[in-house]
């Protein structure tokens, strides 16, 4: 958590910091029930306090948190403030790793307010589903933040849907990836942010594993001005799911 902390505030100090899922404890399963923390603890993370001494919003990685159905994959967010703001739950849960053994599949919470960009966050796996992104881009999102912990070996396919998650709805999207190794699998960060044109933008390593990118929102509505995918969107022409209704 430390390094985290000290992380955020590596000059020039950004206006939002995002680390990686479970950076704090990984995918230890046998440890995970021992360190997940109460819901109301999320406000008190160090995090929070960085946040507030540094003037930024920092989207904290994800957390262990115990809920009424069991532990939820939590990711908590951070104004300038050090107001904890909003969370994202984990979703979908990836069972290759063994990871329903210890959590719950958290809900949708949506979309806030990021000193007037709207936006949203998922976690890792969630990345694979396009409809966890979807209903935050039709709720106004210019930017998605994704926790992860995706393995090297996969990295073309993280990118990829990073890139994929951004053009189909012309926004910009940010995956901070876990560094180095972990429990024999290499990681080796990887993150990036793609554009609302589906390109990644260049970043500059200003320390060991962290990259400071410079975001133009501008670039959304010049985007959406050459291709309008939402815009083109037909609903009522798409088949309804079981239970579902267009």
């Amino acid at each position: 958590m430390e390094a985290a902390v000290e992380a955020c505030g590596i000059p020039p100090v950004p206006r939002v910091a995002v680390l990686p899922e479970l950076f704090t404890v990984g995918f230890r399963l046998d440890l995970i029930p021992g360190v997940a923390l109460e819901p109301g603890a999320l406000g008190d993370l160090p995090l929070a306090k960085a946040a507030k001494s540094l003037g930024i919003w920092v989207v904290g990685g994800s957390f262990p948190v115990r809920g009424p159905g069991g532990i939820v994959n939590t990711v908590p967010v951070f104004d300038p403030g050090g107001r904890l703001v909003h969370t994202a739950e984990k979703i979908h849960l990836f069972r290759s790793m063994g990871e329903h053994k210890v959590f719950t599949g958290g809900a949708f919470k949506g979309v806030f307010n990021m000193s007037g960009i709207v936006a949203g966050a998922a976690v890792c796996y969630d990345l694979r589903f396009p409809e966890v992104s979807r209903p935050m881009t039709l709720d106004g999102a210019e930017i998605l933040f994704i926790p992860a912990q995706w393995p090297l070996v996969r990295r073309r396919v993280f990118r990829n849907l990073l890139a994929a998650r951004s053009a189909e709805a012309q926004v910009f999207t940010a995956g901070c990836n876990l560094g180095g190794d972990h429990l024999g699998a290499k990681y080796r960060g990887g993150g990036a942010v793609a554009a609302p044109s589906g390109t990644f933008l260049p970043g500059e390593r200003v320390a060991r594993g962290v990259r400071d990118f410079i975001l133009a929102p501008e670039l959304i509505s010049l985007e959406r001005r050459r291709i309008d995918c939402l815009a083109d969107r037909r609903p009522e022409a798409y088949p309804a799911g079981p239970g579902e209704s267009v």
